[in-house]
């Protein structure tokens, strides 16, 4: 990993057979493994270089190569290249994962230091994008959250539930979760778009009756804490503590007064 053009000499020599003449064809993975290595030391060129001769040899990008483009930019900082990977990742038509929230939001450090103290979060999409972010983090964060296909993963809809279950985030991507949650919400219950009011709400955090860790939740102690400060109904529920729940018509009341100016 931390030699990658050492790593592509090789398997260019496999390629062509070396001394016994015998060739492998390098399959993704190694591809992948390489471009990830040049990434990590910051030689873009060559991560791009390596992204076009994997489509040359007609491998998709998929998912788990874009989050290895996106978290290597990520650990530079080098936001305007992350927003043209996450535009070009959505036109593709391939959906944002887990861990392409989890790839923005710990490169960002302004999310990453309101989330751990707790202190100045912002509670609504266009709070935190036009008061608590700037420049790069910004641009990269607002470009995430334009798009709700991850729902389509992370939550499920029905009559008698809705279940947003938050296993696998970071504590800053839970957090961009639950604000685009929220917002998806209110679109989906108080927007005449026809889906049905569920019986109950339920926000998986981890560390409930099927945990062995000791202590409580970051993602739990977030969501707890933005309940306290938005005045939301959900509450730990008695049976698992690792979950938050609320009655569905509660919910929604809720969700109109989340509308009212003392929100925003």
């Amino acid at each position: 990993m931390d030699k990658p053009r050492e790593a592509e000499n090789l398997i260019r020599d496999f390629k062509h057979g070396g001394d016994k003449k015998i060739q492998i064809q390098p399959s993704g993975f190694e591809f992948k493994s390489i471009l990830y290595g040049y990434g990590r030391l910051g030689l873009f060129h060559d991560l791009l270089r390596v992204v076009d001769q994997m489509e040359k040899n007609g491998f998709v990008i998929d998912t788990v190569c874009y989050n290895m483009v996106l978290s290597s930019f990520g650990i530079h900082g080098e936001y305007v290249e992350m927003v043209s990977w996450l535009r070009r990742m959505r036109n593709s038509g391939v959906p944002f994962s887990i861990r392409t929230y989890n790839s923005v939001s710990n490169s960002c450090p302004t999310i990453m230091g309101k989330v751990v103290e707790l202190n100045d979060l912002p509670l609504l999409i266009d709070e935190l994008l036009n008061a608590g972010l700037e420049g790069g983090e910004a641009m990269v964060v607002k470009e995430l959250l334009s798009c709700s296909e991850i729902f389509d993963e992370v939550m499920v809809w029905d009559s008698k539930e809705v279940k947003l279950d938050l296993h696998g985030f970071h504590l800053g991507s839970a957090y961009l979760v639950m604000l685009l949650w929220l917002e998806e919400m209110q679109k989906r219950l108080l927007n005449a778009y026809n889906y049905e009011i569920p019986a109950e709400i339920t926000v998986v955090c981890g560390v409930g009756k099927h945990s062995n860790v000791r202590g409580e939740s970051s993602v739990k102690a977030l969501v707890k804490e933005m309940m306290m400060k938005m005045k939301g109904p959900l509450r730990i529920d008695r049976k698992n503590n690792g979950c938050f729940i609320a009655k569905g018509k509660t919910v929604k009341i809720w969700l109109c007064e989340l509308r009212k100016p003392q929100f925003h």
